[in-house]
Formats: C-alpha cells, structure tokens, sequence
C-alpha cells in the first residue's frame, strides 16, 4: 500500500481521471436507466452518475489517507461538467454559473446520499425522491431497486481493495443487480 500512496501523490490526477472515465462508463450502463425508469436525457444521467460516483466517494473517504485522491476526483467530475456543458452549447459567460450550480447539486446529493446510506431504508428513500427522482418521478419499486442497488454497491465496494479503487478496477464482476 506504501508504494500504491507514492505513486498516488506523483499522479492522483492521472489516477482520477481513469477512475472517473470508469465511473462515467459505469454510469451509462442502459439498465439503470431502463429498470429505474430514468429518462436518457442530461439531467437523467447527471443523477445517475452522482449516484455512482457518490457510491465511489463515499468509499474513498472511508479509507485514510486517500481525501487528496477524493478531492482531485471531485475536479474531475466538475471539469467534465464544464467540458459537457461546453460541447452542448452553453455560452462561454454562463458555463462557469451553471457549473457552480452543477457542482452544488452534486455535493448536495453527496450529503445527503451519506446521510441516508448511514440511515435506514427510509431516510435513504427519502433522499431519492429528493434528489434522484425528484425531476421525473419515480415509483416505490423504481425507488427500492436504486435503495437495494446503492446498500448493496455500498457493501460491494467496501469489499474491495483500496489499491483496486486507485487503479481504477472496479471489476463489473459481483456488480448488484438494478431491478
């Protein structure tokens, strides 16, 4: 692990930026949006992808040492924001406000993603119809599926290796299931 956290500070960027693209790729899986009933639409993915990569977040901050690598990972997500909405033709003079709400929505989600991951069932479900499904609904099935996927990712990830997490393997291998 010692050398692992050398390597990590020469290169936490490079590290997050694979681990993010691993996430994003994660994220887009069509199943999430077809058995959470998710519209594939930019705010449907941006609440998919803050699930995951809170899921992973909420893993790397478990482990001591690594909030550097947490917090560069973080950046990597607020610059792809900046860099989608870019290609999606948002002004130059209004990219940096919507990022910073963007980015705010994000860590919002973090907390209280946190708060209910720590909570039961309820608090959790709670948080969903909050913040996941607050734009497009989402059934009580729709909601326990993502509370069943979130406890059960949460474990999985706790599971692994720190040295995986940094080395971007997430391994799909033992990956709940969405429904």
């Amino acid at each position: 692990m010692a050398s692992l956290l050398k390597k990590l500070f020469r290169n936490s960027d490079g590290m997050a930026r694979k681990l993010y693209s691993k996430v994003v790729k994660r994220a887009r899986r069509a199943e999430y949006f077809h058995e959470w009933s998710v519209p594939d639409t930019p705010n449907g993915r941006f609440e998919v992808l803050a699930l995951h990569l809170f899921l992973v977040m909420y893993r790397l901050r478990s482990e001591e040492g690594l909030s550097n690598f947490a917090r560069a990972l973080s950046e990597e997500a607020v610059l792809d924001m900046d860099r989608n909405l870019r290609e999606m033709g948002v002004g130059d003079l209004s990219v940096g406000r919507k990022v910073k709400s963007l980015a705010e929505a994000l860590y919002g989600r973090f907390g209280a993603y946190a708060d209910g991951i720590e909570g039961d069932d309820e608090v959790l479900s709670e948080a969903l119809c909050r913040n996941f499904f607050a734009d497009f609904g989402g059934t009580d099935d729709a909601v326990l599926a993502v509370v069943h996927f979130m406890r059960s990712e949460a474990k999985r990830l706790a599971s692994l290796n720190a040295s995986c997490l940094l080395e971007a393997r997430l391994c799909d291998e033992g990956l709940p299931n969405v429904s």
